[in-house]
């Protein structure tokens, strides 16, 4: 029997694909606070921050939104698969930063939450997990209490190769880089004390942390990136930086295995500014930089593998407002571990701020957690990955 060349090559060609291991891009579906989906976090318009952590241990990633012009001003919702319950956690008005971070303080095991003020004041708060009995309150306390304000962006990690958790933030007003040991015992401590690890006496201030930390230099440790820059332990409580770009200060930033072997490469993406993305490849002993192209306020940066086919791809969101308001875009760069990348609108005409990646309804895949920061908010958007 004769062959058709045709379905032949086809063969082929489906043969080969399979063998790289691609996937077909995902779709799409939205499920929004705006259809009733889901609750707004409150009546606010300056939704400022928002982390992702499984804050009842059911395996599930739940999310923590928070906002400074009303109250309730945090708030957590509960990952029931296809739906999504809102509490309380602090009903009280605060006035948080962008940024945040969840990790178990006080060695309960559970996540507890980070987060710390904006430029009217000076304070960095965590609450206590009340895991399992959510009829509790969330216990607040103070890590930091005086000093220079505003805390735009938090990081946790062994940064120090102890064996414990170290808790890092950017304190703009200070032109400090901070890290906090936990205190033994963190329930009933005062204010932690800290190290500055990294300061400046000019130029734009710094921010932005990868939100899964990640060794730069493959030494087995992980380390400190953002600012422009990375940040290697050198022992004693001192941190050596290496500039990836000092035009890049003011961004917020991710990290991952983009090009197979190597290093990690960064994501850099203008947070609070309008201007070229680039992702940066360490190649004959320097940094070099790849533009993804222009992006306006694009608040959100994340590598991850979006569309499941083992391959690390680029998530960047644009604020809405500031910026481009109701032409605000979201991107996904589908990467092929080969250093090519296929860009793509993945949402149009929603503001995304502090936005996340994270299997939000529980089928092994990724999901977009859009929040905005003042545009059309109060309102939480969800883009259910879909093959």
């Amino acid at each position: 029997m004769q062959t058709n060349p045709g379905i032949y090559f086809l063969s082929l060609l489906l043969t080969a694909v399979a063998s790289l291991g691609l996937a077909g891009e995902p779709t799409w579906v939205r499920r929004s606070s705006n259809t009733g989906d889901l609750a707004a976090p409150n009546a606010g318009s300056q939704q400022t921050c928002c982390v992702v952590a499984d804050l009842d241990g059911d395996g599930m990633d739940d999310f923590v939104v928070g906002e400074r012009t009303k109250t309730p001003s945090i708030v957590w919702y509960k990952n029931r698969g296809q739906s999504w319950d809102k509490f309380v956690i602090d009903d009280q008005p605060r006035k948080p930063e962008a940024g945040g971070v969840c990790f178990d303080i006080d060695g309960d095991g559970d996540q507890d939450l980070v987060f710390g003020q904006d430029s009217s004041g000076s304070e960095i708060w965590w609450w206590e997990n009340p895991c399992p009995d959510f009829t509790k309150p969330w216990l607040r306390r103070l890590i930091k209490q005086d000093g220079a304000r505003q805390y735009h962006d938090q990081t946790a990690g062994d940064f120090d190769g102890d064996g414990k958790i170290e808790f890092v933030t950017w304190n703009q007003r200070a032109k400090q880089l901070l890290m906090f040991e936990v205190p033994e015992d963190p329930r009933s401590a005062g204010p932690w004390p800290s190290t500055v690890i990294f300061q400046w006496d000019q130029g734009p201030p710094a921010e932005g942390f990868p939100s899964i930390p990640v060794d730069i230099d493959s030494d087995g440790q992980i380390d400190i990136v953002g600012g422009g820059r990375w940040f290697k332990y050198q022992g004693g409580g001192k941190f050596d930086p290496h500039v990836i770009d000092d035009k890049m200060r003011f961004t917020q930033c991710a990290a991952g295995q983009l090009v197979a072997g190597g290093r990690p490469e960064v994501v850099f993406s203008p947070g609070d500014a309008d201007g070229d993305a680039k992702w940066y490849e360490w190649k004959d002993g320097k940094w070099v930089a790849h533009s993804l192209g222009f992006v306006i306020h694009g608040h959100t940066c994340e590598v991850r593998d979006v569309n499941g086919d083992g391959n690390p791809d680029i998530f960047i969101g644009e604020m809405g407002s500031p910026g481009a308001g109701d032409k605000a875009k979201a991107f996904v760069w589908y990467g092929d571990s080969q250093g090519e990348f296929r860009k793509t609108i993945v949402s149009e005409g929603q503001g995304i701020h502090e936005g996340l990646l994270s299997d939000l309804d529980g089928d092994g895949d990724l999901d977009i957690l859009m929040k905005p920061y003042h545009h059309n908010s109060p309102r939480i958007d969800i883009l259910l990955n879909t093959p």
